[in-house]
């Protein structure tokens, strides 16, 4: 039986009344190359709307934090650094989607990663890699879009689709929330 590491009800939820979402979206974790962080500097350059990334969190190598820079896109990064969970929860409060495009590695393709469930859990729409599995949850939830995440041109459209969309997105995210509180949270994974 395996027990899935669910985000625990109400950690990451904000408390204080809505703030005006901005057109920023988030990644929140570990800084890696399999993670799809140089597709995602790239696809900022390639989006519509005036978006920024809030990139919380450290890079494991140097070296693929000075590559990314080298893109035009990194120009739209606002790098935070590790952020507290009280800091992850004012962050995730503030902006339109999560990001978690990881690339199709072995470890990723069945894994649930606990930060798809996190921004999940605050109402925000989330954007996924369209692994099988994740495509399952997040599409058939309705919290989200799910792209090739190796290519950059596919996670810009899903950006601009979230941010020309604001309604529908935040359907998305109610939806999100609803599927954390009655099924992807640590509550219901602690009985097994």
């Amino acid at each position: 039986m395996d027990v899935n590491n669910y985000p625990i009800l109400g950690e990451l939820e904000n408390v204080q009344p809505s703030k005006k979402k901005t057109n920023d979206i988030a990644y929140v974790g570990g800084i890696t190359e399999v993670r799809g962080m140089r597709e995602v500097v790239k696809s900022l350059d390639l989006c519509r709307n005036n978006v920024r990334l809030k990139l919380a969190g450290n890079f494991f190598f140097n070296s693929f934090r000075e590559e990314l820079k080298t893109y035009p896109g990194w120009g739209k990064v606002d790098k935070l650094g590790f952020l507290s969970r009280s800091d992850v929860r004012g962050l995730l409060s503030e902006v339109s989607a999560g990001l978690v495009t990881f690339l199709p590695v072995q470890n990723h393709i069945n894994a649930q990663p606990n930060k798809m469930f996190e921004y999940m859990s605050t109402g925000l729409p989330v954007i996924a890699s369209n692994f099988p599995l994740w495509r399952e949850i997040v599409e058939g939830n309705s919290c989200g879009l799910c792209v090739d995440p190796t290519k950059p041109e596919e996670v810009a459209e899903a950006i601009d689709w979230i941010l020309d969309h604001p309604e529908e997105s935040q359907k998305m995210g109610e939806n999100g929330k609803k599927a954390v509180q009655e099924k992807y949270n640590w509550a219901m994974e602690e009985k097994k």
